[in-house]
C-alpha cells in the first residue's frame, strides 16, 4: 500500500496567453540535504521548498511554515528505530559559508527521496515532492495491516473532516486541506486499476486514521490523498535576486538575498537559510544548467553570510566556473578566507565585501571585507582573464584602504566612489583609490576590457568630479549626473584616470548597469528625470514620456568625437526604471526593470499586453539604428497588482532570455511561479523566469487605471539598492 500526500499552495490566476514564459524552478524536485552539522542534531534530512521546510527527524517529519510556526506529523505507535535511508542522489552541490569557519559546510549531499524503513510492521514511508508540493507514500507489503497507520498533526489548532470527506488542518490562521483519499489496487499484468472504498476517520484529538473497504490483502493497496493550502502561507521572509549572468557552458548564475529563517526549534540553533535572528538577510547563490534535459537543472547552491545583513549587488563569472560577488554587510563575522585584505570590519557599520566561489572545487578560495570606520558599500565587480578582481562602490570612510599609486588618497566629499583592484594571491590591494568631488558620489558599475582598461560608471552631485581626456560633457548638468570613466591601473596617480565625463541632462539622472556590446562599446541603463537627456536621432523614443523614464545608451570612450553612439528614452506617462541591459547575438538590446506606466510601449505579441495596476516588470527588445516605434522588436509587462521588479537579464546561447528580480504576490505566468508570502508584512520574494521566444512586432499602447506610487525603498539603514 502507498499513502501519498501532496503539499501545494494556491497561486494567483494564471493567464493562458502567457505561454512564452516558463520558470525553470518549476522543474526542480525537492532536495533533501543530509545534516552535516548545518541543522540541529535531531534533524537527519531537510528539504526547503517555496512555501515550507520539511525536516525529517528520528521522530518523524516536521513541516516548518515560516517564523516559529510548525506542524509535526507524528506517526503514532511507529518504530522509533526505523531505518532512515536517502534515495536517488542528486548532482547539485550545496555549500554553507555562514558565520565562523567551524560552521561552514561544503559538498553537502542531496537526494530526491528519503525512506523510513519499517515504520510499522511491513510498512515503509517515502518522502519526495517538488517546489510546490510535498508527497509521502506509505508502502505496505502484502499482508501488512494499514490500520496501524495513525497520523497526529501536532501544532495544529484544529483538525476536522469536512462534509466532502476532506481533512482540514488549521494552524495559526492557515488552512491545509488534505483531499478525500483515493484508494486503488493495481491489477495483474496491465489490467485496469481497481478503486477501493476508503475514508479518513478521527481517532482522537488531531489524530487521524483510515477506514478501508474490501480489498485484496495479497496485493499492494494505494491510498492517495492530496494535501493543499487554501491560501498563501504567511511569513515575513524577504527574498530577492539582484544579478544574473550566463556563461559559455550554458550555466545560469544568480545571486540574491534571503531573510527566511523558517523555524527555530531550540535556542541558538543554526539554520542554513539564515544564520542570525529572523529578519536579517544572507546571500544566496544559485547555478542552473540551462542545457540539462533532466528535471533537475540546479547544479550549485550556496548560502553566505554572518550574524547580521548581507546584500549582494555585483556578480561576475569566469570560464573556470568561478563566481565573483560584491555587496554590503554589517556582520562582524562575515566569512573571510585566503589572502583577505581585511579579515574584520574596521567599524560597526556597513562594509563592502568581495567573495570568490569555486563551483568545481566546492570551496571558498577568497573572501574579504573592504571598508573603513564609516560606511562602505560594494556595488559592481568584474574579473579579468588573469583572475584579478575589480570592484567599484561607495564609501564615507576617511580610512578606506588606498594604495600608493591611487588617483586620490583622500576622501574629498562626504561620500566618494572607490575603485579597487584585488589580486587573490596578494594580501593587499594591487590598486585602490577614491574617486569623487566636493559633494556625494556613488559608484555603480564596472567592467574590464580586453585591452586591460577598466571602465566605470556612477552618479555624482559634484561640480568638481575629476575629468580626463576630451569629455563629452565638461560640467555638471543637473542635480545628479551620471559619470562615465576609463582607468589604466598600470599607471599611477592622476595618470591612472584616462578618460572621464559627465553624462545627463538638467534634472536627476541615475545609472544602474554598465556592460560591453559586441564591438567593445559601453551599454548603460538606468533612469532619468531630464527631458533634455542626451538622445540620438535614431532613438525608439525621442521624447520623455512622463515622471521619470528608463534610458538605454551606447557610448564609445575610445572615440571622444563620436562618444554618443545611441541613446533613447523608454517609458510611459509615469515612472519607469531600467536595471539591466544586455546585447543578444543579433545586436539587439534587451532591457528589464519596472514601470508604473499604463501606457508603457508594448508589442502586439506581448505575453502580457495590459498593465496590471501595480509596479510591473517590463522586458523590452530594441534595435539600435531603427528609429521610432518600429525599433521596438518586443516589449511586455509581467505582473499584476503589487510590486514586481526585474533586476537582471541574461541571454543563453540558445537565445532564451532569463529575467530575475523580486515580487510581492507572484507572477501570473504559465509555467512560472515565485515564492509567495503574506505581503501584509512587507515581504517580497525572488522570482526567476525564462522567455523562450521574442518576436519583432509593431508596438501597441496599453492603457489602464492610474498606477500607484513608486515602490517602497528597502528598510532604513540598509544600503541603497
Amino acid at each position: 500500500m502507498a499513502c501519498a500526500a501532496s503539499l501545494l499552495w494556491a497561486a494567483p490566476a494564471r493567464d493562458a496567453g502567457l505561454s512564452r514564459a516558463q520558470d525553470a524552478f518549476g522543474r526542480l524536485p525537492l532536495r533533501f540535504e543530509a545534516n552535516l552539522g548545518q541543522w540541529i542534531p535531531t534533524v537527519r534530512y531537510a528539504a526547503r521548498a517555496s512555501e515550507y521546510t520539511l525536516l525529517l527527524t528520528g521522530a518523524g517529519p516536521t513541516i516548518a511554515l515560516g517564523g516559529s510556526q510548525r506542524v509535526d506529523i507524528s506517526l503514532m505507535g511507529s518504530n522509533p528505530a526505523a531505518e532512515i535511508q536517502p534515495l536517488e542522489k542528486l548532482s547539485v552541490r550545496t555549500n554553507y559559508f555562514v558565520g565562523a569557519r567551524d560552521r561552514w559546510r561544503s559538498d553537502v549531499p542531496t537526494y530526491s527521496r528519503v525512506q523510513y524503513g519499517q515504520v510499522y510492521n511491513g510498512i515503509d514511508v517515502v518522502y519526495y515532492g517538488g517546489q510546490d508540493h510535498l508527497e509521502y507514500d506509505f508502502t505496505v507489503a502484502p499482508g501488512a495491516d494499514p490500520s496501524a497507520i495513525r497520523l497526529r498533526f501536532q501544532g495544529a489548532d484544529r483538525v476536522s473532516i469536512t462534509p466532502q470527506g476532506d481533512l482540514l488542518v488549521e494552524a495559526a490562521g492557515r488552512r491545509i486541506v488534505q483531499k478525500r483519499p483515493w484508494l486503488y489496487q493495481d491489477a495483474a499484468r496491465g489490467a485496469a486499476r481497481r478503486e477501493v472504498p476508503g475514508r479518513y476517520v478521527m481517532l482522537g484529538d488531531n489524530l487521524i486514521g483510515f477506514s478501508i473497504g474490501r480489498y485484496d490483502p495479497a496485493r499492494p493497496l494505494v491510498i492517495d490523498p492530496l494535501l493543499t493550502y487554501s491560501t498563501f502561507l504567511g511569513g515575513t521572509g524577504t527574498e530577492e535576486f539582484d544579478a544574473i549572468k550566463t556563461d559559455s557552458h550554458g550555466y545560469l548564475y544568480m545571486v540574491g538575498s534571503t531573510t527566511a529563517s523558517n523555524l527555530t526549534l531550540s535556542p541558538g540553533a543554526w539554520w542554513p537559510t539564515n544564520s542570525s535572528a529572523p529578519g536579517y538577510a544572507d546571500e544566496i547563490v544559485a547555478v542552473l544548467d540551462t542545457t540539462a534535459p533532466d528535471p533537475q537543472p540546479l547544479r550549485y547552491l550556496t548560502y553566505l553570510g554572518g550574524s547580521a545583513d548581507e546584500f549582494p549587488s555585483g556578480l561576475d563569472v569566469d570560464s573556470q566556473y568561478h563566481v565573483y560577488i560584491t555587496g554590503s554587510t554589517d556582520s562582524t563575522d562575515y566569512p573571510v578566507y585566503g589572502n583577505a585584505v581585511q579579515t574584520a570590519p574596521l567599524g560597526t557599520t556597513w562594509n563592502a565585501f568581495v567573495t570568490e566561489l569555486d563551483l568545481l572545487g566546492g570551496g571558498l578560495p577568497y573572501s574579504t571585507y573592504l571598508g573603513g570606520t564609516n560606511a562602505s558599500y560594494g556595488r559592481g565587480i568584474a574579473v579579468d582573464k588573469n583572475g584579478l578582481m575589480y570592484v567599484i562602490g561607495t564609501t564615507q570612510a576617511t580610512d578606506f584602504p588606498v594604495t600608493d599609486n591611487a588617483y586620490a588618497a583622500v576622501l574629498y566629499g562626504p561620500q566618494d566612489m572607490f575603485l579597487t583592484e584585488l589580486d587573490p594571491n596578494a594580501t593587499g590591494p594591487a590598486y585602490s583609490s577614491y574617486l569623487g568631488g566636493e559633494a556625494s558620489d556613488d559608484g555603480r558599475a564596472i567592467a574590464v576590457g580586453a585591452d586591460g582598461l577598466v571602465y566605470f560608471t556612477g552618479t555624482t552631485e559634484s561640480t568638481l568630479f575629476p575629468l580626463a581626456g576630451a569629455s563629452y560633457l565638461s560640467a555638471l548638468q543637473g542635480g545628479d549626473d551620471i559619470v562615465i570613466g576609463v582607468m589604466d591601473l598600470t599607471q599611477s596617480g592622476v595618470n591612472s584616470l584616462v578618460y572621464s565625463t559627465y553624462f545627463g541632462g538638467s534634472d536627476t539622472d541615475m545609472v544602474r548597469r554598465l556592460t560591453f556590446d559586441s564591438s567593445g562599446r559601453l551599454l548603460l541603463a538606468g533612469y532619468t528625470f531630464s527631458v533634455d537627456f542626451p538622445i540620438t536621432h535614431d532613438a525608439v523614443q525621442s521624447v520623455a514620456g512622463g515622471n521619470g523614464d528608463a534610458f538605454v545608451s551606447v557610448v564609445d570612450p575610445s572615440r571622444p568625437g563620436a562618444f554618443l553612439v545611441y541613446s533613447t528614452f523608454l517609458g510611459g506617462s509615469h515612472s519607469d526604471v531600467a536595471y539591466d541591459v544586455i546585447q543578444d547575438a543579433t545586436g539587439s538590446l534587451l532591457i528589464t526593470g519596472y514601470t508604473l506606466s499604463s501606457d508603457f510601449p508594448v508589442t502586439y505579441d506581448a505575453p502580457q499586453p495590459q498593465y496590471g495596476n501595480g509596479a510591473e516588470v517590463f522586458v523590452t527588445k530594441i534595435k539600435p539604428g531603427s528609429p521610432g516605434i518600429g525599433g521596438i522588436e518586443f516589449s511586455t509587462y509581467l505582473g499584476t497588482t503589487g510590486i514586481h521588479v526585474g533586476k537582471g537579464i541574461a541571454v543563453a546561447s540558445s537565445g532564451a532570455v532569463y529575467v530575475a528580480g523580486y515580487t510581492t504576490v507572484g507572477l501570473p505566468i504559465v509555467g512560472a511561479s515565485a515564492v509567495s508570502y503574506d505581503n501584509t508584512s512587507g515581504a517580497h520574494d525572488a522570482f526567476f523566469l525564462m522567455l523562450t521566444q521574442l518576436a519583432a512586432q509593431p508596438a501597441s499602447s496599453a492603457r489602464g487605471r492610474t498606477p500607484p506610487a513608486r515602490p517602497a525603498a528597502v528598510k532604513r539603514g540598509s544600503p541603497a539598492r
